[in-house]
């Protein structure tokens, strides 16, 4: 929208608010074909009628400049659509000659819904968080990124002055409003030497606590994982829980179905303050479908590129979380993340199945945004197509204690042009730019509220023995159990 002023308008399915990706709804395969070309036939893009690209004004639906008080969501409504039918860049598409109706039926949430629970556990895509500016390929500054400092750098780039706190205001009011006690991260910087969540002046947890008082959150300090320019992270509120032992991670040193394409897995033990009650989360960022991988290509069941590579490092990830690898003694784990699967795809499946591979055992995962959210649930929209790639599954004995689920949707519904990118926007576009959580990232959050049962009480009681006084032979006991 912002580079050409194109929408897309698209008639959902019967009984549906909107177009869903096929595989967020339906089996990979022959379901999936059939929906992808049900929706084909029932879209089409609204131009702007203008030449050239970035324009000053935006075209609105509605035939209004779009603005800060002039704006859209994915979800809102047009009818009456009029223009001239054309056919261009391989899309048919309407030139409008005249304003279509419009319908405002999904305005911003200013919070996430309410999950319950004493405590919350978050995860979120930051959209690439780096700290480390981004060059041009023709800098000799860049492939400064990653744990060899040979790697492209993402995120802000270096000759757009504001990005960076563009971007980090934003991240950190989506942070904020998402106020949760656990939050696992993906796509933050992976570069030796550079600490995105600890950065004393720049980092993640120095902006939150700035915000919300000194020593509100803290962060598992990783330093570099994998061999990626990302990895994925974690911080917490110390006020809610510890840490227990140290963290692990999962890569392909420790199971080869984890290939190194998969951002390596975190897992951290954490005990909830006051109860003593623990549980491990996992935090994940699963190999794209954007790009090939090597003898896995995208067979066209639905699944996109390398569904092969994220179905073994799912399988992988169960077998490795059965063996507790925190030493946590404890079963409850929870498993969140970008996984880059959508909810009926393989990978998904694997999961929750847990590490026997069998259905109805103790040991399956149960999809929470599945159970929470339902069928139509979704925090990503590709290609005028809305599902979710952002998971939360937890183990059978944990989702016994969860208290309910959602997606804070702040990100896939807002049109990119609000976001922080300056590059290529002119100054009206750059006005529109606001410090809020809407369009932080390309992803909204998945968060889930919890009530974690106390461990048994194993302290043996207080007993004290003292002579009876009417009766010197008889003692008396008394006990605080």
């Amino acid at each position: 929208y912002d580079q050409f002023g194109e929408v897309v308008l698209a008639l959902p399915l019967a009984g549906e608010d909107r177009p869903h990706t096929p595989t967020s709804v339906v089996e990979p395969g022959a379901p999936a074909i059939a929906r992808a070309a049900e929706n084909a036939v029932r879209r089409i893009t609204l131009d702007d009628n203008q030449a050239g690209s970035n324009p000053a004004v935006l075209r609105h639906p509605n035939g209004n400049p779009f603005s800060l008080s002039n704006m859209f969501r994915g979800g809102d409504q047009v009818a009456n659509t009029t223009g001239v039918l054309g056919y261009g860049f391989s899309l048919y598409r309407v030139h409008p000659t005249a304003p279509a109706d419009y319908t405002a039926v999904n305005p911003r949430p200013a919070s996430p819904d309410a999950v319950g629970g004493s405590l919350t556990v978050a995860a979120m895509n930051t959209l690439n968080f780096f700290i480390t500016p981004d060059y041009p390929s023709s800098n000799p500054l860049d492939n400064d990124c990653g744990p060899s400092q040979n790697l492209e750098c993402r995120g802000h780039d270096f000759d757009q002055p504001t990005e960076f706190t563009r971007q980090r205001d934003k991240l950190l009011e989506a942070l904020a409003g998402l106020d949760a006690d656990v939050i696992g991260l993906n796509e933050i910087e992976n570069t030796t030497g550079v600490e995105p969540l600890g950065d004393p002046t720049n980092g993640i947890v120095a902006g939150l606590n700035a915000m919300l008082g000194a020593g509100t959150y803290a962060y598992i300090d990783t330093g570099v994982i994998g061999t990626d320019a990302i990895r994925v992270g974690l911080i917490y509120k110390p006020a809610a829980v510890t840490p227990v032992g140290a963290y692990q991670t999962l890569d392909s040193s420790d199971d080869p179905r984890f290939a190194s394409n998969n951002r390596p897995a975190l897992a951290q033990t954490f005990e909830e303050v006051g109860t003593g009650a623990r549980f491990t989360v996992a935090v994940n960022h699963l190999k794209s479908k954007g790009s090939a991988c090597s003898g896995d290509p995208d067979t066209g069941d639905g699944q996109g590129n390398c569904n092969q590579t994220r179905l073994a490092a799912a399988q992988a990830l169960v077998d490795w979380l059965a063996t507790d690898p925190t030493g946590s003694g404890d079963p409850d784990f929870l498993i969140m993340g970008d996984l880059n699967s959508y909810a009926m795809e393989d990978p998904i499946d694997a999961i929750k199945l847990g590490a026997d591979d069998t259905a109805n055992t103790s040991d399956d995962y149960v999809n929470l945004i599945a159970q929470y959210e339902g069928l139509y649930a979704y925090s990503y929209t590709f290609d005028g197509q809305a599902g979710y790639l952002d998971h939360a599954l937890a183990i059978n004995s944990l989702a016994s204690q969860v208290t309910g689920a959602t997606e804070w949707h702040i990100n896939s519904d807002e049109p990119d042009v609000v976001d922080y990118d300056t590059t290529f926007k002119p100054p009206a576009q750059e006005a529109l730019y606001e410090d809020n959580p809407y369009r932080s990232s390309d992803h909204d959050a998945a968060l889930i509220g919890l009530n974690l049962t106390p461990p048994p009480d194993t302290t043996p009681p207080d007993t004290t023995i003292t002579n009876n006084p009417t009766n010197p032979s008889c003692l008396l006991y008394t006990s605080d159990a």
